[in-house]
């Protein structure tokens, strides 16, 4: 009789390598997502922010230390593909809110299906509303409480929407690619 016999992981499982690369693989897909499908869905020019909800997925499903790396390297993708004056701001506050979900997990009760629902809906307009008020500071010209309060509104809407959908793929990435053991230093 044939035993199935247990695999040892590589050295790429064991450095955390292929779990960095699934992480770029699925910030790099949602931000193709949301730069062609997307960009097509837009209400008065707001456009759903899906590396966002990703961000906020991976943080809130692995901490606050995959949560800014994500939030970073989203963010400045997110400002390199885009035409906005100020490269740098959008990673600058997808780090931010990365860190802030990652944070904030551990003081989640139990496994609700609407935690992370509500913690993209919070990270969105929140996300909308600094990203709007660090613009104003580094002299860029704003558009007016109404319009900012309807793009987060909006941008809210979209990313909520989507969290049902985007959530337990990103979780099934995350789960997949979990090292066996985990090192402390």
């Amino acid at each position: 009789m044939a035993t199935a016999k247990a695999r040892a992981p590589g050295f790429l499982a064991e450095a955390g390598l292929t779990r960095m690369a699934a992480f770029a693989g699925v910030v790099i897909a949602a931000l193709a997502l949301q730069t062609t499908l997307l960009a097509r869905l837009t209400l008065i020019g707001v456009i759903p922010q899906l590396v966002l909800v990703v961000v906020v997925s991976l943080a809130y499903l692995d901490g606050e230390s995959v949560g800014v790396v994500t939030g970073f390297a989203g963010g400045l993708l997110i400002d390199l593909t885009s035409l906005q004056s100020i490269v740098g701001l959008t990673a600058l506050v997808y780090t931010l809110i990365g860190y802030s979900v990652g944070y904030l997990r551990q003081f989640t009760t139990g496994e609700s299906v609407w935690t992370p629902v509500f913690a993209v809906a919070l990270a969105s307009a929140i996300a909308e509303g600094s990203y709007a008020l660090m613009s104003i500071l580094l002299g860029q010209p704003w558009v007016g409480i109404g319009f900012t309060a309807k793009v987060m509104g909006l941008v809210t809407l979209y990313n909520t929407l989507l969290t049902p959908f985007t959530f337990p793929l990103v979780r099934r990435v995350a789960d997949r690619f979990r090292p066996e053991r985990v090192y402390r230093w």
